[in-house]
């Protein structure tokens, strides 16, 4: 009976509770299709259930909604977006973390990176090749071939 009481406590005090889970503010998710265009933004509780769990062995914690940028600008608009109106940012690549990192236990915006998934640059010459966030090891590794240079799995580069 106590535990019921902390919410309402909480709200009566204008603060939530460790436990809770804001809201969207209204139109919001109107402002994220503006950003990326309505394809690109999905609060289906499937996708959202999909984008809330990884490898690891924390429940889900699915997000409001996802989102699927494909440039940096919209990366940036986006996290603007969501600063302003202090909705979490939760990224999400291929959901293969141990970490439990995809999991909005706060709920908000889940930025889906796979489809920016650009190789930009690629130097033989100092062995050192500029990607977008959504490049996995064995795309990369196709676009290398050929070359005489490849990416081993298990390399700790940050970004990748």
């Amino acid at each position: 009976m106590a535990l019921r009481r902390v919410p309402a406590l909480a709200a009566a005090l204008g603060r939530r509770s460790c436990c809770s889970k804001p809201s969207l503010p209204p139109d919001f998710v109107e402002a994220l299709r503006a950003v990326v265009g309505a394809p690109n933004v999905s609060t289906a509780t499937a996708v959202r259930e999909q984008h809330g769990h990884d490898e690891s062995m924390h429940p889900c914690a699915p997000p409001d909604v996802v989102v699927w940028p494909q440039a940096v600008e919209q990366v940036q608009e986006l996290a603007a977006l969501c600063h302003r109106c202090r909705v979490p940012m939760v990224p999400f690549g291929t959901g293969t973390g141990l970490e439990g990192g995809v999991n909005a236990v706060q709920g908000g915006v889940c930025f889906d990176l796979s489809r920016m998934d650009a190789i930009t640059e690629l130097s033989l010459e100092d062995f050192s090749v500029a990607v977008e966030p959504g490049v996995t090891h064995k795309a990369l590794n196709k676009h290398l071939r050929g070359t005489g240079l490849w990416f081993p799995v298990g390399v700790l580069i940050p970004g990748l």
